[in-house]
């Protein structure tokens, strides 16, 4: 992966800029997605498609343990900007202790500052915020709250937050929301993505931080009205300060500015927690698109990822469970069927499946899509979906009729992008983060988006 500078398209460059005056976001669209909320091909795809009408830069690849260590030159960029994080969503006034001094603005008006310990009063009403100090109430579409000194941060529901609170109006909801550096909301991102905190993973730490960071510029490239991302998996986890550790802080710091591209864009940074030997092109989980550095890689062999916990799973199910799952994603009317049998006729090459077939008593077989079998068939330990749609079925029948079904899969997650027991593994085997990004995201380069 070669590591760029100053050759990041200067017409992006200054789009990005008069942009982010404002907002962020993955050029068009959702990006980095370990959560497996993405299942929304109708929303994804059409924006996939979007954000590759772009131009574009020259290309490098690099092998998984090639001998070119990089290069950096100096950034011409100056991207660097704040993100707006949606903390919280209220329908009713609320009341909290702001327990530093500070300084409140209705907008960008000039601060009044408050006392520390001050209570404040939080409402809505007709698209207007209010904010009630013992200095008086501040309306507008939005209210800001600063710390009064810059040594000094921020708390909301018991967390603490670098930057600013902003009390924004969306109709008749209040949305709170931080609004921050970009590299102070990283670290605050990456401490919860990778659990591991040894320095034997810390290649692992920096894969981590710039995919965190690529995500990010993404979304605020959508410039969205309200705010940039959510604090939650639908997005990127984020805990503020609380979760911050020197480990994580350290590999957003030395990968300061740096994100992955494709022919000078930010790249499209999925990521699943185990593929299971081998990733999955982008298109066979969804939908028809083409993203070539999202075409499905050999794990290493063995898979990196086998090291691991969640590399082997099974589940058992009665003919019933499954015909109660079928019901429930309306695939069948009532429960009122009898199972005969569940196959698999074709696989990807990663080995998952590309469809699965269901044989119902008297009816004609039902085709479930691959993409779809993790939603439909669910994982019984918390019904949470289906870890991988990469397993082998065991049909135990009694006198001739199907007593039990046995799942026995690899992996967890889509299988898209990066694998992050991978990228753990092979920063154990001393890795530089520039070539595991390599391996999980053929053609891209590292550009160096801004550096100060």
């Amino acid at each position: 992966m070669l590591l760029l500078k100053g050759s990041f398209c200067q017409s992006f460059s200054f789009r990005f800029q008069k942009d982010l005056g404002q907002h962020k976001g993955n050029v068009p669209l959702i990006l980095v997605f370990s959560s497996d909320l993405l299942h929304n091909s109708r929303v994804l795809v059409p924006l996939i498609v979007f954000l590759f009408s772009f131009s574009s830069c020259a290309s490098t690849v690099r092998s998984i343990h090639g001998n070119d260590p990089g290069t950096r030159t100096a950034s011409n960029n100056t991207l660097r900007q704040n993100i707006r994080v949606l903390l919280d969503e209220e329908i009713k006034p609320f009341s909290y202790e702001v327990d530093i001094k500070s300084v409140i603005s209705e907008g960008d008006q000039p601060g009044t500052p408050l006392e520390e310990d001050e209570e404040i009063s939080v409402s809505v009403s007709k698209g207007v915020v209010t904010v009630s100090t013992s200095k008086g109430d501040f309306s507008g579409k939005v209210v800001k709250l600063k710390p009064g000194l810059r040594e000094e941060y921020l708390n909301f529901k018991k967390k603490s937050y670098r930057g600013e609170l902003w009390f924004t109006a969306q109709n008749s909801k209040i949305l709170v929301i931080n609004y921050l550096d970009l590299e102070d909301y990283l670290l605050g991102v990456v401490p919860l993505e990778i659990g591991l905190k040894d320095n034997h993973f810390y290649e692992a730490l920096k894969c981590a931080a710039v995919t965190a960071r690529t995500f990010a510029i993404n979304r605020m490239y959508e410039k969205r009205a309200f705010y940039d991302v959510t604090d939650g998996v639908k997005d990127q986890a984020y805990g503020g300060m609380d979760v911050e550790t020197g480990i994580d802080s350290k590999s957003v710091i030395e990968t300061l500015g740096l994100i992955i591209t494709y022919k000078g864009k930010p790249a499209l940074v999925f990521y699943s927690a185990n593929c299971g030997g081998h990733t999955e092109d982008i298109a066979n989980v969804f939908g028809p698109v083409n993203v070539p550095y999202l075409k499905g890689v050999k794990d290493g062999d063995p898979p990196y990822c086998e090291r691991s916990p969640s590399f082997r799973w099974s589940e058992s199910y009665t003919p019933f469970e499954i015909v109660r799952y079928l019901s429930a994603a309306k695939l069948i009317s009532s429960t009122n069927f009898a199972l005969e049998s569940l196959e698999i006729k074709d696989r990807h090459p990663s080995g998952r499946a590309k469809s699965l077939i269901v044989n119902l008593m008297g009816e004609k077989p039902l085709v479930i899509p691959g993409s779809k079998i993790r939603d439909v068939i669910k994982s019984k330990k918390d019904n949470s979906i289906l870890r991988s749609s990469n397993f082998e079925i065991e049909l135990i029948r009694k006198d001739g009729i199907l007593n039990k079904i046995n799942l026995t899969g690899k992996g967890n997650g889509h299988g898209v992008g990066m694998c992050q027991w991978g990228a753990l593994n092979l920063s154990r085997d001393e890795v530089p983060f520039h070539e595991i990004l390599s391996h999980y995201f053929p053609e891209t380069q590292l550009t160096q988006a801004y550096d100060n």
